[in-house]
């Protein structure tokens, strides 16, 4: 007698713990996806909220984030920690300079946005800061 033709024989336990964790790793490799779409959403949404005003804002730190001295010439750099970024309500930003590198008139600047904590930064721009002001600036000085 042929053991396979018997029809009253089910799964055996191991057959049945096998496919239940086959089962859970699948499922729990689609959950993982809802989050990274979810995450790519979020990433996508503020910086299609944000893409307006940057530009506008980095055109304005260049121009305004260095402190000028009496004769126009540049001592330093503003302080821009939790500034609000206009034209994108809600956010805000800081900006960091690191220290000159092998050109001393260039700094890389990094702005970082972010809603209501610095720690949960949402996105960050980098761009080079001149130290170069433009000279309607440096006449408007008393």
């Amino acid at each position: 007698m042929n053991p396979w033709e018997n029809s009253d024989q089910g799964f055996t336990i191991l057959e049945v713990i096998i496919a239940i964790a086959i089962f859970m790793f699948g499922i729990t490799a689609i959950l993982g996806l809802f989050q990274v779409g979810g995450n790519m959403e979020q990433d996508a949404r503020v910086r299609a909220e944000l893409a307006p005003a940057i530009e506008p804002l980095i055109a304005e730190l260049r121009r305004d984030a260095w402190l000028l001295d009496a004769s126009g010439a540049p001592t330093g750099l503003r302080e821009y920690i939790g500034t609000e970024v206009p034209g994108a309500s809600g956010y805000r930003f800081d900006l960091f300079v690191r220290p000159p590198g092998d050109n001393p008139a260039l700094r890389r600047a990094e702005l970082r946005f972010y809603r209501k904590s610095p720690e949960r930064v949402l996105t960050r721009v980098s761009f080079m800061l001149e130290r170069d002001v433009p000279i309607e600036r440096r006449t408007q000085q008393p």
